[in-house]
Parts: C-alpha cells; sequence; structure tokens
C-alpha cells in the first residue's frame, strides 16, 4: 500500500517545535519500517518538505511520488490519514523520528520513521541487472498454487516493476539485489503493503517469499520466462446474449442523472470506468484515463461508474470524491448505489464480470465493442507500456470512424 503524505502543520505546531530543538522534523529522505507478526521489516521511503506555510511528505516507489495532505498534529503527536484506502498513522515524534502505528480497519501494524537512514534496504548491494526480466513465480496457497507474473528493471542499481495478476497489477515495487544475490523489493501506498524477497540462482528464483500486510505470507519459486502472459484481459467479461450496449442510469456527483443515450454522447466513443475509491489500480487508471481525456476530448469522452462499500449517496460521493481529489478526475462520476459485490445487479447486460477496474469502451452508435478487465499500471513496464499503445490504436480506429 502506498502513501504520500504532505503534512499542513498549523503555525502553532511549528512553534512548539521551534521551542524544542532536539526534536524537530528534520527535512529531506526519510526511511520508514512497517512490521509484520513474523518480525520482518517492510521498507519504504518518502521525502519530507518544510516550509513557513505547510510540510509536504511524497513517498517514494520507484518513478511514483504519492502525496497525502490530511494530516494533524496535536503536540508531539502526528496524525495521518491517507487520501484513500481508509488507511491512517498515528505517530509520536521523539528525538527527531517518529514512531507508532500504521492502522488498517482490520489490523495495526508498528512503524519507525527515521531521517538518519535513506536506503529503503541496508544490506550490501550487488548487481541488481540479474533481476531484470520476467519471471514466472508459483506462490503456494491455502487452496493450491497461483501464478503471477514478475516484470523488473534495472535503473541505477536499483530494481523497480511489478506483478501482474489476472485481475490487476500491485502496483510500484522497489528494491535491491544484495551482495548474496537476493532480491528484496517491497511496495507500499496505504493498500498494498508487500515485500518480495527470493534468492537468484541464475534462472531461477528459490526461497520465494511475499509478505503482505500484518501477517500473510505466500512462499513459492519462479523461473524466468520471457513469454510468460496472463489470460487474455479483454476475453474475461464480456455482454450477455442479445445485449449490444449498457442501459444504466445513475446520478453524478451533482445528483443528476447521465445514461449513454444522454443526447450529450451522440457520436462520440466513450469509455466507461468500472471503478471505486478502495480500489489501488483504479487510482492508476484514473490518472492514466485523464491523460486520454485530455488528449482525445471531445470527440472522446469519459464517464466512471462508482462502487463504493457505502451504498447511501451522500457517504459514497464523499468516497468517489477521494479518487477525484486524488487522480484529478474531470469527467463524469456517477454514483451507483450499488456495492462491489452488486456490479451485476447495477449491470445486469455484463456477463462474467471479475475485476476492479473494468474499462468498457463505446462506439459512436453507443455498442459495447470492447472490454478489459483489470489493469497493468506504470509499475509494471512494458506491459503498460502496450496497453498505452494498443489503447490509443483503438480509440483512434473508433474516432475515425463516421458519425451516426
Amino acid at each position: 500500500m502506498k502513501k504520500s503524505p504532505i503534512l499542513i502543520l498549523a503555525a502553532a505546531g511549528l512553534l512548539l517545535f521551534s521551542c524544542a530543538p532536539k526534536n524537530t522534523l528534520a527535512p529531506g529522505i526519510w526511511r520508514a519500517v512497517l512490521l509484520t507478526e513474523h518480525s520482518v521489516e517492510i521498507p519504504f521511503n518518502f521525502d519530507l518538505q518544510l516550509s513557513p506555510t505547510d510540510t509536504l511528505i511524497h513517498i517514494i516507489t520507484g518513478s511514483d511520488r504519492y502525496k497525502v495532505t490530511d494530516i494533524r498534529m496535536v503536540g508531539d503527536s502526528m496524525f495521518i490519514n491517507m487520501p484513500l484506502f481508509s488507511a491512517r498513522f498515528a505517530l509520536q515524534l521523539e528525538k527527531g523520528a517518529l514512531h507508532g502505528h500504521f492502522i488498517r480497519s482490520s489490523y495495526a501494524m508498528p512503524v519507525k520513521m527515521d531521517p538518519a537512514d535513506t536506503d529503503r534496504f541496508k544490506a550490501a548491494k550487488g548487481d541488481a541487472s540479474l533481476a531484470a526480466g520476467r519471471w514466472l513465480v508459483t506462490l503456494n496457497t491455502p487452496n493450491g498454487t497461483r501464478e503471477i507474473i514478475g516484470e523488473f528493471e534495472e535503473h541505477d542499481g536499483k530494481v523497480t516493476g511489478s506483478f501482474l495478476t489476472p485481475t490487476g497489477d500491485y502496483r510500484f515495487f522497489e528494491g535491491v539485489v544484495n551482495d548474496e544475490n537476493q532480491l528484496m523489493i517491497s511496495s507500499f501506498d496505504g493498500s498494498f503493503v508487500r515485500l518480495f524477497t527470493a534468492d537468484i540462482n541464475g534462472d531461477n528464483l528459490d526461497n520465494v517469499k511475499m509478505y503482505s500486510g500484518i501477517s500473510a505470507l505466500e512462499e513459492g519459486v519462479a523461473i524466468r520466462k520471457p513469454d510468460a502472459v496472463l489470460p487474455d484481459a479483454y476475453a474475461i467479461t464480456g455482454l450477455k446474449k442479445g445485449y449490444q450496449t449498457l442501459g444504466f442510469s445513475f446520478p453524478n456527483v451533482d445528483g443528476i442523472p447521465v445514461g449513454l443515450e444522454d443526447e450529450r454522447f451522440k457520436n462520440k466513443v466513450v469509455v466507461v470506468q468500472i471503478s471505486g475509491a478502495w480500489c489501488p489500480n483504479c487510482l492508476d487508471e484514473s490518472r492514466f484515463l485523464m491523460e486520454m481525456y485530455h488528449k482525445y476530448a471531445p470527440g472522446l469522452d469519459m464517464l466512471c461508474l462508482s462502487f463504493e462499500r457505502v451504498t447511501d449517496f451522500e457517504e459514497a460521493k464523499k468516497e468517489a470524491m477521494k479518487l477525484v481529489n486524488t487522480a484529478g478526475i474531470e469527467y463524469d462520476v456517477l454514483i451507483t448505489g450499488h456495492s462491489p459485490a452488486a456490479v451485476q445487479t447495477a449491470l445486469p447486460e455484463l456477463d462474467n464480470f471479475r475485476s476492479f477496474p473494468t474499462t468498457i469502451i463505446v462506439d459512436k452508435r453507443g455498442v459495447v465493442r470492447q472490454i478489459h478487465s483489470g489493469f497493468s499500471g506504470p509499475g509494471t513496464g512494458i506491459h503498460y507500456r502496450n496497453y498505452v499503445k494498443a489503447f490509443e490504436e483503438f480509440i483512434n480506429k473508433l474516432l475515425a470512424e463516421p458519425d451516426v
């Protein structure tokens, strides 16, 4: 789970810190460590920037920078609410460092944050290029095994990348290969809290371990497999027999009903995004779709169908707006009033819905032309770049078709 704090400290808080010079926040790169029930550390870094009016923290994972703005100081206590995923930190400032807990609805993980440490992993660094490439990872589960794909790149002695699954990727990872040829990469965004370790043995990864959250641990093996692929994301979800489009009508955040038959969508290509503010991959997809929106509007329009864990309109709107504000969404967001488990009730035309997000592309005639399950974001490297290319080619094809 990944996070990015922007701390806005009141002048009184800054004055309090100025009276205790040995207990101040130091600007620059910090190292944070989350502790699992296995006594294993899951590290991440953030950049703390101080000014007379506010304090910014960006969580750093590879190329990703993630900021959080909802922070409150009470004496030497700091409370950080993540913008998404219903996650927060409760911290104590002591001798210039922070310690406390990272809190989710189902657990609380001990956390330490220290400005004296800047390396994500403390182990002596080895040859990071040994990890670069595509790996087919087989993990043991209580119900058997499951396969995911690891896609890693080497930059300046660091390993970056992600893991792909049939329902989406695990977002951004960063780490190293140590001098004993052990791969160590971690991810934190407020939802995903993960550590992946493995011993590199040529084209094999031995002693694979994937730590998730406070207690989950999966073990397995991996092989280097350049041609490893996931099930076709375009063939998972479709329309039921006899349907060509979606007949929904849901209110936008202003309470105005919106549906694909509205006059505003005539002769436009429309992207319908099935999403939720609780969904990490939906954040990455929303940012991508905003890029496409700016590039292809007004011929291309977009709708986000928000499925939140609360169904009351005002409460669901409040959750949806978290994603709107974090991703900078400018297209219409519709409040479906349905939970994530009720997508097929809200959209009865869909067959075999499986993943958040799911992206539906509708042509100028209002006909569904493509449905894509899941989203492989920028952390997946070549997989993301290939998806962007295919998306743009398809949109350009539909835009070139004649008006109705």
